[in-house]
Order: structure tokens, then sequence, then C-alpha cells
């Protein structure tokens, strides 16, 4: 019987979801049980580990090593891939198709997991790779919808090796670590044991806010940064801003600044699945009532450094002030971490109003916004690159954008310029953003623009990695780990 069927006969008979569950794998149970009991009787092999048979395998050959624990946790969290978790897949595809011999894992509940044989199954994609992490790892919960979880697992069939040893890395070895290495202190141990090793160690630093912005951060994470910015580690960084405030943070640990080896890559201008310039398609159904209408756009976490607040504020002075409505200003973003003023604000938004929310947007809800919009604005008060200003140059969009130093890389010469701190310049470049002669001028500088896409951005990182640039000094801490 297929998946929707039990699931209709459910609905009908009111099954329990134990019930169903049983009913749904009743003939896979006894297979099942039969790996399991095999699975603990046969010895447990590393993750990493080699495939018997494969002759591309050598064991005194050099590999890439990935650690993608913290895409891992974001798919479990989270409905929609964001910003640096997709970086991350892009790179960890691309070192997958160019290298026979990379490996990806990633770390969960104190277990490490080979993710090469899912980053291949979906063949590049960034979505598809972050919608096979979330079903192969969130947890299953007693419901119609953990039914359906469980019997997309079964029908997939993806063979991921398992084991508790954190993944061996030799000295022959590069060790690439591209995301929030900060939330698990395993995989901060992983870097001081590759360093320890003698392995290649390059990481990416999309910012160093906790150590340079604490108060902008929803937590304290500089132990970790600390711990890892000390070791012998090629830095990759995104602007030149990031590599003067890793160099000023290293100062901080050690009082005189050991020599620091990095290469700034900038990231991408593309938004992954959307041509450029991409037309709008037809919206979900939440967002059908904006079809056709006026809106301005801005995309962001919902956190004190967005500054989305004091948008807020510029918005309902201006519908206040203006004769005509201005366009509606679409937020959209998941909730984040010190912004309860502005999400009480969102929260409590009348339907009709000039300010709409949409909360947590999937990916393609996010481009039919970026699409169907006028305009975009962000507002931020410091970033580590950026990501929807260059997102918005992708489809074609003006935008209005913060004049803060750390956003020069991405805005170039393409935005309306204001300052973050001075609501009257925010309200003088948004509304200068409501003429349609002023769009259409923006539209043409943006569209005659070079932008960037993210396999560059991946070609780029593989060369750092492939080059094996000069390694930083390390700075000898007392009591590490």
């Amino acid at each position: 019987m297929s998946a929707s069927r039990l699931l209709s006969s459910a609905a009908a008979f009111s099954l329990s979801p134990a019930h169903l569950l049983r009913a749904l794998f009743r003939d896979a149970e006894s297979p099942l049980r039969r790996r399991a009991a095999a699975t603990r009787e046969a010895p447990r092999a590393r993750p990493d580990a080699a495939p018997s048979g494969d002759p591309s395998t050598d064991e005194a050959a050099p590999r890439v090593v990935i650690d993608l624990s913290d895409v891992l946790c974001h798919a479990i969290w989270h409905g929609a891939c964001a910003g640096i978790p997709r970086v991350q897949l892009e790179i960890a595809s691309a070192l997958l198709r160019s290298n026979p011999r990379a490996k990806a894992f990633g770390r969960r509940n104190g277990v490490w997991t080979d993710l090469g044989p899912l980053i291949r199954a979906a063949k590049g994609d960034a979505d598809r790779t972050f919608a096979l992490l979330k079903e192969q790892f969130a947890d299953v919960r007693w419901s119609f919808d953990g039914a359906r979880l469980l019997w997309r697992r079964r029908r997939g069939a993806l063979r991921l090796e398992r084991s508790r040893q954190a993944p061996e890395i030799r000295p022959q070895d590069c060790l690439f670590v591209g995301g929030a290495f900060w939330i698990d202190r395993d995989v901060v141990k992983l870097c001081q044991d590759a360093a320890d090793a003698g392995a290649y160690l390059v990481v990416l630093f999309h910012d160093v806010i906790p150590l340079a912005l604490p108060s902008f951060t929803g937590h304290d994470f500089r132990r970790e940064y600390e711990d890892v910015l000390s070791l012998p580690a090629h830095f990759v960084v995104t602007t030149e801003l990031n590599r003067c405030e890793l160099k000023r943070a290293r100062r901080r640990i050690d009082g005189f600044g050991a020599r620091v080896a990095s290469s700034v890559v900038p990231l991408a201008d593309e938004f992954p699945g959307a041509a450029r310039n991409a037309p709008a398609g037809a919206p979900s159904a939440r967002l059908a009532d904006l079809a056709g209408g006026d809106f301005a756009l801005c995309v962001g976490t919902i956190e004190i450094r967005k500054n989305h607040n004091a948008l807020l504020n510029v918005w309902e002075e201006l519908a206040q002030e203006r004769r005509g409505a201005p366009p509606t200003l679409v937020v959209a973003g998941r909730r984040g971490w010190k912004a309860d003023a502005t999400l009480r604000r969102l929260d409590a938004l009348e339907p009709g109003g000039p300010i709409r929310f949409v909360e947590a947007p999937s990916d393609e809800e996010l481009r039919w916004l970026y699409a169907a919009c006028q305009f975009t604005v962000f507002p931020s008060l410091f970033e580590g690159w950026g990501l929807p200003v260059g997102e918005s140059f992708w489809f074609g969009k003006p935008c209005a954008a913060s004049n803060s130093a750390s956003l020069e890389a991405v805005a170039r010469d393409l935005v309306e310029p204001f300052s973050p701190h001075h609501e009257d310049d925010m309200k003088r470049a948004v509304t200068r953003l409501f003429d349609e002669g002023a769009r259409a001028a923006a539209r043409a500088h943006v569209a005659a623009a070079p932008l960037r896409r993210w396999a560059q951005f991946a070609a780029d990182v593989e060369r750092v990695i492939a080059e094996r640039r000069p390694p930083s000094e390390p700075i000898l801490r007392p009591g590490r780990g």
C-alpha cells in the first residue's frame, strides 16, 4: 500500500500515530531488524574509511576533509537554507565533483556521518542537498508528517556511514571548515587535532562579530573563536575589512600579533536556482495577495544587528506623511535574537497595513519576492558580507542600503546609500526609489554590472586549498581545549 493511501485510510478510520507507523512499515520491519542486528554484530567502520575496491583511493594520497556539522544542524532546525549554509554546500559540492578523495562529514548527537553520498545524490543542487539532510536527520515525531518522513527515508535508501569517532586527519590531508564551527566544541577540537597532526587547515571566516562586536551576538562564542584563530591555519575571508578585523582579533589574543596568512575570496551575488533577472512566477498561497501590487522588500533574520526597528519607524512615518500610500514594506526573515521589540511590532501588524511580515520564507517564496518587488532595502548596522544586497542585483532590482563600511564590497556603487544611524537619511534614500525614473536608472546601472556566481566563489576556494597557501603562525595559549 502506498504512503498516500495509508495516510488517507488513517484519516478515515482515526488510526493512532503509533498504529499508522506500524502499518506503514509492517513489510519492512523484519529486514530493518535484521540489518540493525547485523550492524551491532559487525565491526563499526570509521566514516572516513575508503570503500573497498575503489581504484581512486590511495592511503598515501592527500585528502580534503570538509566539515558540514553546522549545515546539518541548520537543516534540522530550519525550513529553508540560509546564506552561510548555502555557501558551504556550494563549496562541498564543487570539491566532491573535482576531487575523488574529498570527504564531507557532519556531526550530530556525538555521531559523525559521511555526507558524501547524500551530496552526490543531490547532483550539486544545494536546495536538494538541504532537503535530503532534513529528510535523513530531522527528528521523527509520532504524527502523519512523521510517517511521511519515514516513508521518504525508506524510499530514498541512502547508505550513510556513521561513527562516534571523529574523522582521522593525517599530516598530508587538508581540513576545510567553512561555517559555524563555534556551535560545537568537537568541531573546534577537530581543527585543533588536525593542526596537531600537521595537516593543512583552511578556515573560512565570514566575520569576527563575536570578538569585534559581541553585543550583536546571541551567545558568547569568544572562546571558540579565539581557539580557532590561534591555530596555524590559512584563513579565508570575504572582504578586506574582514581581513583587517581578523588580524586585529589575533593581536588581541597574543598581545603583539603573530603572522597571519589569509586570502580574500568575495562571496557571490547569484541567487541559486534562479536565472539572472528571472521573472516572477506564481506566488505561494500566503503571498498571493501581494501579486500585482507595489511592494519593497527587506530580507534578513530579525536580529538586533539588522536594524529592522529603524526601518519600521521610517515606513510608518512615510505612511502617515504621504498623501498617496507608500508601497507595502515586506519584511521577510526568520526570528533571531535580541530583537524582541521589533518582533513584537511585527507580530502586532494589522492586515492591509503598510508593513507585512513574511516569517521564515522558503527559497521559492524568496525567489518570488525578489522577482516581484519594486526595490529592496537593507538597513544593517554591520555585516560580514550582505547576501541580500547581491541577490537584489541578481534579480535586477534597485537597492537602498546601509553605507556601513562592512557592506562596501557587495554594494559597490550600485545602491542608494544611507546612514543606518540616521532615520531621516534612510527615509531620503527610500523615498528616492519611490520614483519610477530613479528606479529605471538604478535598474540600468545594475544590468550593466558584472555579477559573481557561486561557481566562481567555489572555484576560488578550491584554488586556495589546491595551492596550499602558507599557514598562519600559531598563537601559543595556556590551557587550550
